[in-house]
């Protein structure tokens, strides 16, 4: 860095001179260390045998060999129960806002009777929590659907549940859109579903992708749900309570393996979408 720019920088004041953004860079670092810690010590753990598991301090490298196998151990245990829970949670994720992105679309640009009434009581369930719920639900699903262990029985509440959010941010979102694009669109001579498909789906892309990751990682994080609905089946249901069962029958290596090799989906989500993270506004829905 040239001595001008160092004087430059010296001569700010406030938030943008050298002391304060050497200070911030310092607070960043070190809560990006504290962040990262917990995943660099379970990473370590994840490659020590038996014997270097007890060893401490904990992030201690392997002394007695890097156990690379564990992570063989762990994707044999885990891989069907794994796409098993991504099959379901893609599907009920792509379901979830392709229909709920046509209902915010219908209550905003759509006159019909009745539409405030029924918008809210589409959204009052939010009101209450889902753990509420849940035993109705299960009667519902369990015994009078007669869902139990079926891949189906997870798939409805998924996508029931996650609707009423998703209408609620969607319509917002599409309200802020200027009425111009859609009456062009319909002055063209485009019908309901060709304005759908055409217009409202790309603009509406950057909010889905943010909203569909928040599902995708909910649905993928259930625990209580697939453990009510596939008791006695776990291998067939989602992948948390089943990861539950059988992490105790290996040994701690193999245990923080089975952890991370469980993250692997929502990392790989989380990279696919993250531009969506930044770019998530109403100008980048208009590049498409």
């Amino acid at each position: 860095m040239s001595t001008k720019v160092l004087r430059q920088r010296g001569r700010k004041r406030g938030i943008e001179s050298l002391p304060a953004q050497i200070v911030l860079a310092v607070i960043v670092a070190v809560v990006v260390l504290l962040v990262a810690m917990p995943l660099l010590v379970t990473m370590v753990m994840s490659v020590k045998g038996p014997e270097d598991i007890t060893a401490y301090p904990i992030w201690t490298l392997p002394q007695t060999g890097w156990y690379f196998s564990n992570y063989i151990q762990a994707f044999s245990a885990l891989s069907m129960p794994m796409v098993n829970t991504v099959l379901i949670d893609l599907a009920s994720t792509f379901i979830v806002m392709f229909g709920s992105c046509y209902i915010a679309f219908l209550f905003e640009r759509r006159q019909f009777a009745g539409k405030k009434p029924l918008f809210f009581f589409i959204i009052a369930p939010m009101m209450v929590p889902s753990v509420v719920l849940l035993s109705s639900t299960y009667i519902v699903v369990a015994q009078w659907l007669g869902l139990r262990n079926n891949w189906l029985g997870l798939l409805l509440p998924y996508v029931a549940g996650n609707q009423i959010s998703s209408i609620f941010m969607l319509r917002v979102f599409l309200g802020q859109h200027p009425d111009s694009v859609y009456e062009a669109a319909q002055l063209d001579g485009a019908n309901t579903f060709q304005v759908y498909f055409s217009i409202c789906l790309p603009l509406a892309l950057p909010i889905m992708m943010v909203q569909g990751i928040g599902i995708f990682a909910a649905i993928y994080n259930d625990f209580l749900w697939p453990q009510l609905l596939f008791q006695g089946q776990l291998e067939r249901g989602m992948l948390m309570p089943y990861l539950r069962q059988i992490c105790q029958n290996f040994t701690q290596g193999v245990q923080y393996t089975m952890y991370l090799v469980a993250g692997i989906p929502l990392i790989i989500s989380t990279v696919i979408s993250i531009k969506f993270f930044v770019n998530g506004d109403f100008a980048s829905g208009m590049k498409l």
